[in-house]
C-alpha cells in the first residue's frame, strides 16, 4: 500500500517536474526556480551520473526504478520511455529510446537556455 501510493506521488513529482522545465521559463516569476530546478536537473545528468557510474542519471528515475524493484517490476530504461510505452502501448526498442533521449535533452537545453537568456534580459 506504502510503496503505491509513493509510486503515484512519484509520478505525480515526475510530471509536475517535466512540466514546469518545459514551461517554468515562460513567466517571468518562475524563472529563477526554473533555472534550479533545471540547474539540478542536469547536475544528476552530469555530476550525479558519472559519479556513480551512470551518466545522464535522474535521481527521481533512480528513486522511481529502485521503488518498482521492490515490487518486482522491471521498466523502461529512462522515465521519458516509460511514459512513451504508457501513452502509445509500445515498449520503445533502442533505436526509439536513443530518440527520445535526444529529445528530452535538446527540450532541455532549449528551456534552460530560453530561462536563462529571458532572466538575464538577453531577449
Amino acid at each position: 500500500m506504502i510503496d503505491r501510493l509513493a509510486n503515484a506521488l512519484l509520478h505525480g513529482l515526475h510530471l509536475c517536474v517535466i512540466g514546469f522545465c518545459v514551461t517554468g521559463w515562460a513567466f517571468e516569476e518562475t524563472r529563477v526556480a526554473h533555472l534550479a530546478l533545471c540547474g539540478l536537473t542536469l547536475a544528476s545528468w552530469f555530476l550525479l551520473g558519472p559519479l556513480i557510474g551512470r551518466p545522464g542519471y535522474c535521481f527521481l528515475t533512480g528513486v522511481q526504478h529502485w521503488l518498482w524493484a521492490r515490487g518486482g517490476r522491471n521498466e523502461c530504461p529512462n522515465y521519458m520511455s516509460f511514459l512513451f510505452e504508457r501513452l502509445s502501448g509500445r515498449t520503445p526498442g533502442p533505436q526509439t529510446t536513443r530518440r527520445i533521449e535526444v529529445v528530452t535533452q535538446a527540450v532541455l537545453y532549449t528551456c534552460t537556455l530560453l530561462s536563462l537568456g529571458l532572466f538575464l534580459g538577453w531577449a
